[in-house]
């Protein structure tokens, strides 16, 4: 199957796969942050360097533009991230949570494939609560053990960050809509989100 851009799937895949060890780093090279500056970089890079993370903040603006719920949409996802920090500092060991935030890509993926009318539904304001704490609870793993102030830097961080990209996100889709049909840029934006769900979660499984 070819994507409007050019992007085959079996391509898409293979993206997907390779990006997955960027995923797994921590900025600041693993090292807990002990500043303000540290914990504000360290959450600065942290949705950036995760490609699952960065692809999925996009596609949350690509939704924004076309299934409206605008600030809803983006609110309850910022906050849903800074809520499963805070869940992954009290309880850090549930289970299956890379999968988790595999899952949130390919329901997300599959829901724009679909250019589905649940993404304009009240629900689906619960779908990106529920994925921004399960992205949420995979940025905790860098924070384990910091003190207040880079904490706090670091939730800062990667809340403006996460904001930036979502209007990025905004903004692309408004951009290719002059130019493509919205039926062929959601196909190839939830194609590629599947895609690397799918990666990611056989990634993930496979590692145990």
């Amino acid at each position: 199957m070819k994507f409007s851009f050019g992007f085959s799937t079996p391509m898409l895949c293979a993206l997907s796969v390779f990006a997955l060890p960027a995923a797994a780093h921590h900025p600041m090279g693993g090292k807990t942050p002990g500043n303000l500056i540290e914990g504000l970089l360290s959450g600065f890079g942290h949705p950036i360097i995760g490609f699952d993370h960065l692809l999925f903040i996009i596609a949350v603006g690509v939704a924004c533009y076309y299934f409206g719920q605008r600030a809803a949409t983006v609110a309850v996802f910022l906050m849903g991230a800074a809520a499963g920090t805070l869940v992954h500092l009290q309880a850090p060991d549930v289970p299956y949570a890379d999968a988790w935030v595999a899952a949130s890509l390919i329901m997300l993926g599959v829901l724009l494939f679909r250019r589905d009318d649940f993404l304009r539904s009240t629900s689906a304001i619960l779908l990106f609560a529920l994925s921004g704490m399960a992205h949420g609870y995979a940025y905790g793993e860098a924070i384990i053990g910091a003190e207040a102030t880079p904490l706090l830097a670091y939730l800062t961080g990667f809340t403006l960050v996460q904001f930036a990209i979502a209007l990025g996100g905004y903004a692309a889709a408004r951009y290719v809509a002059l130019k493509k049909p919205a039926f062929e840029f959601l196909r190839a934006a939830g194609g590629a989100l599947t895609a690397t769900g799918t990666g990611f979660l056989v990634f993930t499984l496979v590692q145990g």
